[in-house]
């Protein structure tokens, strides 16, 4: 269970917090839910989002039910992922190590195609090209509401001879203020130090279960493989019971193998 949401996450935040958000050049000035798709050659992920001009949520299901759930704080600068089955949850910058991260490090050339009404909402179509300064490019088409409601984009990213078209599209869009607490971690979890946890498990490779040499101490005695005449054989250790790993071990288990570290 632990490993699908870890990998649902992961696959979400490449998606959400790189390539998506680089490409959009200016936040809504509404607030407001939709039904979101994303469309990849890696497949598809389908949420369910709520929307302000400086914050957002994005509720992840896939097709086995399992969920997890972004918090994106534009004003802050800080992403959270919450885990609601565990009441965990993990904190990232969203101001990423490289360059196509920083939406600052973009440029946006948009050329109006003319206006749709798309999923019931009334629309510009764009030519939309945005280039990062580190050669990353995105090119295609985007169709924004007069509010900055982005409710389709249908781009091709390209980086060196890598190209990967993307499809994004919003249904259900409904206009109203959202309740501030969406945009909050809730009380009761738990703060995951992946950091803390990674270092956690490499420093156990090689030790026993509670991070002990598994190697017995040795007595300076030669070993005997036959009892003496009319001894009785010693009867065998009972072997250490292992205790179950806590869902912190599993999780960091987890995101070792997920981040190769």
């Amino acid at each position: 269970m632990l490993r699908r949401l870890c990998a649902l996450i992961v696959l979400a935040g490449v998606f959400g917090t790189t390539q998506l958000w680089a490409a959009q050049p200016s936040r809504p000035q509404v607030e407001y839910s939709a039904d979101s798709t994303i469309q990849s050659e890696e497949g598809t992920i389908e949420q369910h989002i709520y929307v302000t001009p400086t914050k957002e949520r994005k509720e992840m299901l896939t097709g086995e039910g399992v969920g997890g759930i972004q918090i994106f704080r534009y004003d802050t600068k800080v992403m959270w992922i919450l885990m609601p089955s565990e009441k965990m949850y993990m904190e990232n910058s969203m101001m990423g190590k490289g360059k196509g991260n920083d939406p600052s490090q973009w440029t946006y050339e948009d050329t109006v195609m003319g206006e749709e009404v798309l999923n019931g909402m009334t629309t510009t179509k764009y030519k939309t090209v945005a280039t990062s300064t580190d050669g990353k490019k995105y090119g295609g088409f985007s169709w924004r509401t007069s509010e900055g409601i982005s409710i389709k984009q249908d781009l091709l990213y390209k980086e060196g001879n890598d190209k990967k078209r993307m499809l994004t599209e919003l249904k259900n869009v409904k206009i109203a203020r959202q309740n501030p607490t969406l945009f909050e971690v809730p009380e009761g979890y738990t703060k995951l130090d992946m950091a803390g946890m990674m270092s956690g498990a490499m420093g156990r490779e090689g030790m026993g279960q509670r991070g002990m040499p598994t190697a017995r101490p040795q007595t300076g005695k030669p070993p005997r493989t036959m009892p003496a005449p009319n001894e009785q054989p010693a009867a065998p250790e009972p072997a250490p019971t292992q205790e179950e790993p806590s869902d912190v071990e599993k999780a960091g288990t987890l995101l070792k193998g997920l981040f190769g570290h």
